[in-house]
């Protein structure tokens, strides 16, 4: 299967997930042994927690290095409010026990200097160097963070992680690569979710969501796609996603509910600059949050839940990124003055209280 690019003059790996899924394009990637030596980290914080992953085996290429190791190695650095800064690290390692961790340095003896789950630092050895993919997914809330729960019980966070998982199968399958920043039921908050972007420098960081909060009766669905605002990229591409969801939800009949301004769409912070972290903190990496569809709907509930509508959902994104990089389609959906959303903080994917997990 041939990669898929163009924008980027080099194919990139194709990583399926947390184990990353290889391919013979152009690999990108180093297989390291497991060493012997124990994790060190910045914090005695650890719990028993493990993602379960599944390991996907094909052929590799490897090549001689992974990361530069400075004379000096880089600490962390954070900001009055003790989270790290965005932006420090180069790559991330696939974990032995499945995690995404950003590195902050390659050390000695196959070893890497990473930035945790959590937000803090550790020396970790074995696991698999990834330097790039061509999307980045990230299946919203997770773990102790369950998001928006349907009145049929249907909890956010597993269905952002069912539908992130067709869209990753789908965006493979078309010759992208695609690294989630989750494919288990844990938390992982946005500082580190928003890392994985800049590490990996995808074209597009997409986070992927389904919305809750409003009981008011629509003819048409309630989709929101939130753009940074600054990124006139970020806009048409969040357009065509509008464009391309309206089209698989608008074949079904149902009572959907909606805000008066649903579409393609922004909210700022005080500061004017984007309100939610999953847009404000990747940047510069192109982003787009995806709000599907009302799951405290008991009619949208029970039409998302349904494993062909997510397939119909993830082909729709699949177009939506096909157009955006082979096109130049508007998109649509564009609201130039939302409604008032708030300024107070959300209350979710904070490293505060935030127990690392066992990384090798």
């Amino acid at each position: 299967m041939a990669c898929k690019r163009v924008v980027m003059p080099v194919s990139r790996l194709v990583a399926a997930g947390m184990l990353a899924m290889l391919t013979s394009c152009s690999p990108t990637s180093v297989e390291l042994g497991p060493e012997p030596t124990s994790t060190t980290t910045a914090s005695t914080s650890s719990t028993s927690t493990v993602p379960s992953t599944t390991t996907t085996s094909t052929s590799t290429t490897t090549t001689s290095s992974t990361t530069t190791i400075p004379a000096v190695l880089p600490e962390l650095q954070f900001d009055e409010a003790g989270v790290p800064l965005n932006g420090q690290s180069n790559g991330v390692l696939v974990s032995n026990t499945g995690w995404i961790l950003p590195i902050l340095s390659g050390l000695d003896g196959g070893r890497h200097r990473v930035w945790t789950p959590c937000g803090r630092q550790a020396d970790v050895g074995g696991g698999e160097v990834i330097f790039d993919a061509d999307f980045v997914l990230d299946p919203g809330h997770g773990g102790s963070e369950p998001g928006a729960v349907g009145r049929g019980g249907l909890a956010e966070k597993d269905l952002n992680l069912a539908v992130s998982e067709k869209i990753r199968d789908a965006l493979v399958g078309a010759g992208y690569s695609v690294v989630m920043t989750r494919e288990t039921d844990v938390r992982v908050p946005i500082v580190t979710r928003a890392e994985i972007a800049h590490a990996l420098d995808p074209l597009a960081f997409l986070s992927v969501h389904f919305n809750a909060g409003t009981d008011a009766r629509s003819a048409t669905p309630g989709t929101e796609m939130y753009h940074q605002i600054n990124r006139a990229d970020s806009k048409r591409l969040a357009g065509l996603l509008y464009e391309e969801t309206r089209a698989v939800l608008d074949q079904f009949d149902v009572p959907w509910v909606a805000l008066s301004d649903a579409g393609t769409t922004f909210r700022p912070n005080r500061a004017g600059g984007d309100y939610y972290g999953v847009l404000r903190r990747p940047a510069p990496v192109l982003s787009v949050l995806l709000e599907f569809a009302y799951l405290s709907n008991p009619a949208e509930e029970e039409l998302v839940s349904d494993p062909v509508v997510q397939d119909q959902l993830a082909n729709a994104v699949v177009i939506a990124v096909e157009r955006f990089l082979e096109t130049d389609d508007p998109g649509s959906g564009f609201i130039d003055d939302p409604i008032f959303r708030g300024f107070g903080p959300s209350g979710a994917g904070r490293t505060d209280d935030c127990i690392d997990p066992v990384l090798e």
